[in-house]
């Protein structure tokens, strides 16, 4: 059975209006369009919707009040479906993807997000959080128009820039033996065991590259996680030092659950790297994140 909404909506018209001539004033119609409608849903339906006698209201039949049920109901749904177009429509050109790693996302950049969502609300963001890997992902792929990580290289085939930095900090147990001294000497702090990303992961290489560069050489991995929550419980529990982000460490030392590892050499510093796609079209609402971001997220 294809019914059209149009049919439908003509019955609807009838059957509320009492009369064939009042549907045809309501929707500002030819009389006999209406009665065409009526046939029309008549031969689709397979029986006769109105009782028509000479002179006399057409009324329903059992079939019509039937149609009239669900009549109602798919005329309300295309309604509905109406109000939804016309909002995304709204939207289109004014929705905008962010892919961010989730160290920045809940931690360094927590707040500035927060705050472009709460002061654009003319911009419909969606906010993808996940790795590094996913963040690229996303950009190559097109899911986001842009994104945001932490990274010291060049991303080949996107279009990236620099916008601030984040500092690396050891951190053992309140207990560990290196917590309580001062200035520690990098080939003190390689002899103890380390709680590590997984291997191969990007992160995991720049902070090697880092440590490296101060002298921690062959780090000794004593376990391996992904996510900074456990990374905490297991330092803190004294498994072993980790170097983890100044940004998602700072409560947890202030709170004494973390102590900071004073060692004797330069920082650690990561670059928060923006990405886009150069072969996507930079739109208006791209280019005010960008700015926002650019000058909101923490510099050191």
């Amino acid at each position: 059975m294809h019914v059209s909404l149009r049919r439908l909506e003509v019955f609807i018209a009838v059957a509320d209006s009492g009369s064939f001539s009042g549907a045809a004033n309501q929707l500002d119609i030819a009389q006999p369009s209406v009665s065409a409608h009526i046939r029309g849903l008549e031969r689709e339906v397979g029986g006769a919707v109105f009782e028509r006698q000479r002179g006399r209201k057409p009324v329903l039949t059992d079939l019509g009040r039937s149609v009239r049920e669900h009549a109602r109901e798919l005329l309300a749904e295309a309604e509905d479906l109406r109000a939804d177009v016309v909002s995304i429509r709204g939207m289109e050109g004014k929705r905008l993807v962010l892919s961010c790693q989730r160290s920045l996302a809940n931690f360094a950049l927590k707040d500035q997000i927060t705050r472009f969502a709460l002061t654009r609300s003319d911009i419909q963001l969606t906010i993808r959080i996940g790795t590094q890997e996913d963040v690229v992902g996303d950009v190559r792929d097109g899911i986001a128009d842009v994104g945001c990580f932490l990274s010291n290289e060049e991303i080949r085939g996107l279009s990236s820039q620099v916008i601030g930095g984040q500092r690396l900090r050891i951190v053992g147990a309140p207990n560990h033996p290196l917590a309580r001294k001062r200035r520690v000497k990098a080939a003190e702090i390689a002899k103890h065991g380390f709680v590590a990303s997984p291997p191969g992961t990007p992160f995991g290489r720049t902070v090697n590259r880092l440590l490296s560069g101060i002298g921690i050489r062959d780090v000794r991995v004593v376990a391996r996680v992904t996510e900074y929550q456990f990374m905490r419980e297991l330092v803190a529990a004294g498994v072993g030092l980790s170097c983890a982000l100044e940004s998602n460490i700072e409560a947890d030392v202030r709170a004494g659950a973390l102590s900071l590892i004073d060692i004797n050499a330069a920082d650690l510093v990561i670059g928060i790297r923006l990405i886009s796609s150069p072969s996507r079209p930079s739109s208006s609402q791209m280019t005010t994140l960008i700015e926002y971001l650019k000058t909101s997220a923490p510099k050191l």
